[in-house]
């Protein structure tokens, strides 16, 4: 601060203070963190002092009296290089840094890595934080917005702000351990440490789950195409049902436990079952108001085989679905709004409702009850563990798979815990919801987190009334008579009506989709013109003349490719593992501490393999349309036929 003999001056620090320029930059890139930063009042027990090579060093006074230097009090930037030294950063585009000091190893961190790289740091002493932006000019690193500052132990909080960098964090991480910082907050940084392998598990299964499903998601979509022009949007339910409970019945193994109490609801809550539970809720007696699916598996098929044909339970589905569920479900269809079919079919401009993208069925129906407006929202079955010894609840269709090979040899609870025991490599070790301990397995693990995170951005009343199964961070634990005696007093209305498929719209479909078709020839066509211009390159990288004539071409073709990018973006749907490798290459070259020469030579032979994918999914794709065409002139003339009768 600047020394006065005026009182009135003693807190104005002169402009080129580091405190302001870091708080000016930080107020830009983290508000919350920069107003927690200038509460601090009490600085009591940091010490900064200058080092004896003369950058400054810090000391806190534990609660037990004991001084802990932070950095050395001789040289603490050779000290941190050494740190750095000893870390791997080739390749990493993610850190987690565990501890800031005052952020001497962050900076050597960051002046070493890749230009992308983001750094999460880990440190739970705010006066910490202050002593270091009062010390040193730390700007620069703050105004990259590369940096990530994590304060509090809050799981919701470090989810939802890494999920944006998933794939990123999925490539593989570094991670930077601040010894003395580690030894000042072991609790929080263990914790953190914990919830950090949560997340990049996380990001793994959600990546791999992508590579795995992508093409046949975007198969799926194309062939229920008929389905999608015909059946209404969900926007006719928004809010339909705004302040009403919702009970979401999964088919978890505690679900026998609470099964019987649905039918006492006597129309008391929206229930939403997932498909799994349909058929037996039905036996019970107990029609649900809506059912949800979306996974593509022909398997789906047995939970509505047996619907009897009078069923009203609306079926709100994923246009990802299996087609044949719809064949088959005698009530009520709606499909969600979907990115890659509203693309295909742009010039009809459906623009269907869209609901959050879930990974599994229960998921989908927490957004549904979302999206109709219920509060609070009631859970039944969604253990997300293996719950005595049990994946799914007794009866439901899963044991019609089982029965052909039950005897007195191979029992239900046999096939059960085979279940179980299959995944026996990918089991982890959680908490229940009475805070024992229990066994999930990696995918539900996952699921849990997405659930997690969506509590915690949740302005409604979420009830885990499972009595069962993990702890759900965000939920109230009931029971399930308890809450229904709670929340589920009065009657509710019957849904809006739905008025029915209509077909007419068909032909516009099929007109949409021949002009996909000629895109897709045009893409093929310029890609394959591209590819020996690339090879070009990469064969004479060392004569720029040459390259730069070759580089003028593919210019040329890059701009008749961008006039065709949202068919472009359906062809590369499916091919995902080419895309993924796309960005792993990117990010291996900004990261590689390379030439020029080389790092062009790199750059070219990732767009090569990238040009290579493109051309067959291009034939692949006009393949799929072909296909699509042919299914949409089967639905108009089956629908011809039907209303000629």
């Amino acid at each position: 601060m600047t020394a006065t003999n005026d009182p009135s001056l003693r807190y104005v620090l002169p402009a080129d203070a580091h405190y302001l320029k870091n708080l000016s930059a930080l107020w830009a890139s983290d508000p919350a963190l920069a107003a927690k930063i200038e509460a601090v009042n009490d600085a009591t027990g940091v010490k900064v002092e200058p080092s004896k090579s003369g950058p400054p060093t810090i000391s806190l006074i534990t609660a037990d009296a004991r001084t802990v230097s932070l950095h050395s009090r001789y040289d603490p930037v050779t000290e941190a290089a050494k740190l750095i030294d000893a870390t791997d950063l080739d390749g990493k585009v993610a850190f987690y840094v565990h501890g800031f000091g005052l952020g001497y190893h962050v900076e050597q961190a960051f002046d070493r890595a890749s230009p992308e790289a983001i750094f999460c740091i880990f440190e739970p002493d705010v006066r910490v934080l202050r002593a270091a932006f009062e010390s040193r000019d730390l700007s620069t690193l703050i105004e990259s917005h590369r940096l990530l500052f994590f304060t509090n132990l809050d799981k919701a909080e470090l989810f939802n702000r890494l999920t944006p960098n998933t794939a990123t964090i999925a490539l593989g991480f570094g991670n930077i351990a601040h010894a003395p910082s580690l030894q000042l907050h072991s609790e929080f940084h263990r914790q953190m440490q914990t919830w950090v392998a949560e997340f990049v598990a996380y990001c793994r299964t959600t990546v791999s789950t992508l590579i795995a499903n992508g093409c046949r998601t975007s198969q799926n979509v194309s062939r229920n195409l008929p389905w999608y022009v015909a059946t209404p949007s969900l926007s006719r339910l928004q809010d339909s049902y705004r302040g009403k409970p919702a009970v979401i019945v999964s088919a978890g193994p505690s679900l026998r436990k609470n099964k019987h109490l649905l039918g006492e609801l006597n129309n008391r809550a929206v229930i939403i079952a997932v498909q799994t539970t349909f058929q037996p809720l039905l036996e019970l007696g107990v029609e649900p108001h809506f059912v949800t699916s979306l996974d593509y598996h022909e398997i789906c098929t047995r939970f509505f085989e047996k619907l009897p044909p009078t069923v009203k339970t609306e079926l709100v589905a994923e246009p990802k679905a299996t087609s044949a569920i719809f064949d088959l479900n005698p009530g009520p269809l709606s499909l969600l709004g979907n990115d890659f079919a509203e693309r295909l079919l742009k010039e009809m401009k459906l623009n269907k409702s869209r609901l959050p993208a879930g990974a599994t069925v229960a998921h989908l129906s927490y957004y549904l009850a979302e999206h109709l407006g219920c509060d609070p929202i009631i859970f039944v079955g969604q253990d997300l563990g293996f719950s005595d010894g049990l994946c799914y609840a007794p009866g439901t269709s899963y044991e019609d798979v089982w029965r052909p090979e039950l005897s007195r040899f191979c029992t239900v609870e046999m096939k059960q815990w085979e279940q179980i025991v299959r995944d026996r490599n990918i089991l982890r070790k959680t908490t229940d919801y009475k805070g024992n301990p229990t066994y999930t397995e990696e995918r539900l693990f996952t699921y849990l987190q997405q659930f997690e995170r969506d509590f915690a951005n949740s302005d409604r009343t979420i009830i885990d009334a499972t009595e069962g199964g993990v702890l759900k961070r965000g939920a109230r634990v009931m029971t399930f008579a308890d809450a229904i005696e709670q929340f589920c007093g009065e009657a509710v209305s019957a849904p809006p009506v739905h008025k029915g498929l209509t077909w007419n719209r068909l032909d516009e479909a099929i007109a949409c989709v021949k002009l996909r078709v000629e895109e897709a020839d045009q893409i093929e066509k310029i890609s394959r013109e591209t590819l020996p211009l690339l090879e070009e390159i990469r064969d004479s990288i060392e004569d720029q003349v040459k390259v730069n004539r070759a580089i003028g071409k593919i210019d040329a073709l890059r701009a008749r490719m961008h006039a065709l990018n949202d068919c472009y973006e359906l062809i590369t749907s499916l091919t995902q593992l080419t895309e993924l490798q796309r960005f792993q290459a990117d990010r291996k070259i900004t990261a590689a501490k390379i030439n020029a020469t080389e790092k062009q030579r790199r750059q070219v032979s990732r767009d090569i393999a990238n040009v290579e994918g493109v051309i067959n999914a291009a034939k692949e794709f006009q393949t799929l349309m072909a296909e699509v065409i042919g299914n949409l002139n089967e639905f108009k003339e089956r629908n011809a036929r039907k209303a000629a009768a």
